[in-house]
C-alpha cells in the first residue's frame, strides 16, 4: 500500500484544526462563503467538512430553517467537528462523498472544500454530487492552486520536503495540489452532467502571528514531518530549523500576510 502523506488520524485532527485551521482553512472558508451569497438554499450538504472551518460559516449564513448536514469520511475529523459545533442544528455524518448515504435529489446545494484531490475516484465525487443535488441545484467547491505559484507551500513542499526525498516517488506529497488544471475541474463537472459551469482562480491572505505556527501546522505536528522522522529522526529538528529560516527570510518580521491561491468551481443541475 502506497503512503498517504496527509491522512490525519488520532491527534492530528486536533493539530490540523489548532494551527492549519486558523492559518488556512478558516480565510479560505470566508473566501468559499462570499460565492454561495446568491445561492438560497433549504438543504445543504458539506462533504470532506473535516473539522468544521466551512460548517460553521454555513450555519451562521443560512437560516436555522435551513437544513445543513455535514459528513466526512475520518470519524476523527468529525468529532472534533461535532464537538465544536455541538447544538447549533447541524447533523454530522461519517460518510464517503464517493458513495454518499443520501437519496437521489435530496439537497439544494452541495458545497466541498479541499476535499476532491483526496478522492480515489474523483469523478465519482463530482457524480454523487450531482445525484443527490435536486434540480437547479448547485454544487460548489474549492480546490488549491500549484505549489509553486503559492509562496507559503513551494517554502514547505518544493523547496524543504521534497529534497529530502529525493530520488524516492514523491507524489503523494502534492496530492492536495492536485487539482490545479480548470480544464480538468470543468471536465469532471460536464462529465457529471453539471451544466453554466465555471471555475475561477481566487487569492485570498492568511495571516500569523508566529512562524512556528507555520513550522507546527505544515511541519511539526503534521503527517509531514512524521514522514521525515520516520526516514531518519535524527533529521527532523534540522529539517524543521531550516523550514523556520526559509519562512522568516521570505516573509519578514512578524505579524506577515501571506498570498494563498485556490480554483472555485460552481455548476448546476
Amino acid at each position: 500500500m502506497s503512503k498517504e502523506a496527509f491522512r490525519f488520524t488520532g491527534n492530528d485532527a486536533s493539530n490540523y484544526e489548532q494551527y492549519l485551521g486558523p492559518l488556512i482553512f478558516e480565510p479560505s472558508a470566508v473566501e468559499l462563503l462570499s460565492h454561495l451569497v446568491s445561492m438560497p438554499a433549504q438543504s445543504v450538504l458539506e462533504t470532506s467538512c473535516g473539522t468544521g472551518r466551512l460548517t460553521r460559516h454555513l450555519r451562521q449564513y443560512f437560516p436555522p430553517t435551513t437544513q445543513l448536514i455535514a459528513t466526512d469520511i475520518s470519524a476523527d475529523m468529525m468529532s472534533l467537528a461535532e464537538e465544536q459545533l455541538a447544538n447549533t442544528g447541524i447533523t454530522f455524518k461519517v460518510a464517503n462523498a464517493q458513495e454518499l448515504p443520501f437519496a437521489d435529489a435530496s439537497f439544494n446545494l452541495v458545497v466541498n472544500q479541499y476535499g476532491l484531490m483526496f478522492f480515489p475516484d474523483k469523478q465519482k465525487g463530482f457524480n454523487e454530487a450531482y445525484r443527490v443535488l435536486k434540480p437547479g441545484g448547485y454544487f460548489v467547491f474549492a480546490t488549491w492552486d500549484r505549489t509553486d505559484d503559492t509562496p507559503l507551500f513551494k517554502l514547505v513542499i518544493d523547496d524543504t520536503v521534497i529534497p529530502f526525498f529525493e530520488g524516492e516517488d514523491t507524489s503523494r506529497f502534492y496530492t492536495p495540489f492536485s487539482l490545479h488544471d480548470p480544464e480538468q475541474l470543468l471536465d469532471f463537472m460536464k462529465q457529471a452532467g453539471f451544466k453554466h459551469n465555471k471555475v475561477t482562480l481566487v487569492e485570498f491572505s492568511g495571516h500569523t502571528d508566529s512562524v512556528m505556527n507555520i513550522v507546527s501546522g505544515l511541519f511539526v505536528k503534521h503527517p509531514l514531518g512524521r514522514e521525515v522522522k520516520e526516514k531518519d529522526p535524527a533529521a527532523f529538528n534540522r529539517i524543521a530549523a531550516e523550514l523556520e529560516n526559509r519562512l522568516t527570510a521570505y516573509f519578514g518580521s512578524l505579524p506577515f500576510d501571506f498570498a494563498l491561491k485556490a480554483w472555485i468551481g460552481i455548476g448546476q443541475k
